[in-house]
């Protein structure tokens, strides 16, 4: 499948992640330092990118439909100076849901739900929680999303951690193992452009 190229970030620091808790499909506000970090990721995109087929809107926005994410995408927007309107939302690129671990922190899974974590640290890649989902599960949706896009030139997309991470493996060609130790820090952007990822800087 023919890919664009595709400016990847993730959305700002919120409240659960520095309380620790696993957010999935429920939603946490951003912190002051996330809606500053949303920020300084599309300050990266102008530094970078502000002649990438940005003026002549040849170029594609999407976003998670989560609160975070789209908190997230309306700041890039406006920094941006771009209208809000144009974002694209689409429940393909929505987070992993992690079912009964969602809104309760690690700590707390790992003694409330011990067998199900132990038995999701040893098989991540296609273990499914109660109510939840897979990584194998969702990359399905991912493909999908990637074919919606696919005679894209350039696509900015703001999205997950865990959705990030089975987006770059599906672009990047990485074995399941690396897939499932990257990480995305939420002040990092990413360009994925012909099967490979670079930092933003």
């Amino acid at each position: 499948m023919k890919l664009p190229t595709i400016i990847l970030l993730r959305h700002g620091q919120t409240l659960w992640n520095v309380e620790g808790r696993y957010q999935g499909q429920l939603n946490s506000d951003l912190t002051s330092l996330g809606k500053e970090q949303a920020k300084n990721n599309a300050l990266k995109i102008v530094k970078n990118i502000e002649k990438f087929s940005l003026e002549q809107n040849a170029f594609k926005f999407f976003s998670s439909p989560l609160g975070r994410a789209k908190e997230t995408a309306y700041i890039i927007c406006d920094t941006l100076g771009l209208d809000r309107k144009n974002i694209i939302f689409d429940n393909n690129i929505q987070e992993v849901n992690y079912g009964i671990f969602e809104g309760k922190t690690k700590e707390f899974c790992k003694v409330t739900y011990a067998k199900e974590f132990q038995e999701r640290e040893v098989n991540k890649w296609s273990y499914t929680l109660e109510g939840g989902e897979s990584y194998e599960t969702v990359t399905k949706r991912i493909h999908l999303w990637l074919e919606r896009v696919k005679d894209e030139k350039v696509v900015i997309l703001v999205a997950h951690e865990m959705i990030n991470r089975a987006l770059r493996g599906i672009y990047c060609s990485y074995d399941k193992k690396k897939m499932l130790k990257l990480r995305q820090k939420n002040d990092i952007v990413l360009k994925l452009e012909n099967g490979q990822e670079s930092i933003v800087e």
